[in-house]
């Protein structure tokens, strides 16, 4: 029996592509691996309902509208929060963004990859070779080391937003105080912390140049990441 699956999206000022990018996860998803898909209004401006609209005519779209912005974090937990009154049987939900830095197939290929293991948390993880920004790079790699130095652990990549989440993740998810770009941060480590078998799959890294369509704040959203990790590695130590 196939397990219950939705997918959640985050959106603020979501490019127009965004439709395009439902649309063809939709024409992958088969054999269905999606029951859903909730689409989260994170505050944005009436300016950007059309696309919002356009997305909510596909087939298994839903669109959750915050009136405020709250910041990744806070709309992923709103969508979570969403699946999980929808759908008593909720098995977990894949994440994932809504600026096109997650390719459709790779989505769909965590998803499949999430089906088969929905008691495990699946990173989707990026290469950070030669293609991508020298600061992505450089900020990537000291992420990585700092993760394994002061929490324990060892994993690719951090920030991926290209997730699969088992239920009790999910609910774990959803008490976490994070709101902003450190959710990433904050919820990995506390699922290392429960002890959750953590799975990691290669994915396509895409950046555009200069990356447009990123509400990522590089000095402020940093510190915060950061801040997650130093508080984390206080309460590990004896």
């Amino acid at each position: 029996m196939t397990p219950t699956i939705a997918l959640v999206i985050p959106a603020f000022r979501p490019p127009t592509l965004l439709t395009d990018l439902v649309r063809e996860i939709i024409a992958l998803d088969h054999p269905r691996v999606f029951e859903s898909m909730v689409i989260v209004d994170d505050g944005s401006e009436p300016r950007f309902a059309p696309t919002f609209t356009a997305a909510a005519s596909l087939p298994r779209v839903s669109i959750v509208r915050r009136q405020v912005n709250g910041g990744q974090g806070a709309a992923l937990k709103t969508g979570i929060g969403h699946a999980l009154a929808r759908f008593s049987d909720l098995a977990g939900v894949v994440t994932a963004d809504a600026d096109g830095q997650h390719a459709p197939e790779d989505i769909v290929k965590v998803a499949r990859a999430f089906a088969a293991r929905p008691d495990a948390l699946l990173l989707g993880v990026r290469t950070f070779g030669a293609g991508v920004p020298l600061r992505s790079r450089i900020g990537n790699v000291l992420t990585q080391r700092l993760v394994a130095l002061m929490a324990g652990l060892r994993v690719a990549d951090t920030q991926t937003g290209l997730r699969g989440w088992p239920r009790r993740g999910c609910e774990r998810n959803l008490r976490n105080k994070a709101n902003g770009f450190e959710f990433n941060m904050a919820t990995l480590l506390a699922a290392a912390a429960a002890g959750d078998a953590i799975v990691e799959m290669p994915i396509q890294t895409i950046y555009e140049p200069g990356n447009p369509s990123s509400h990522f704040r590089p000095l402020h959203d940093s510190v915060r990441i950061y801040l997650v990790l130093f508080e984390h590695a206080i309460r590990r130590r004896p």
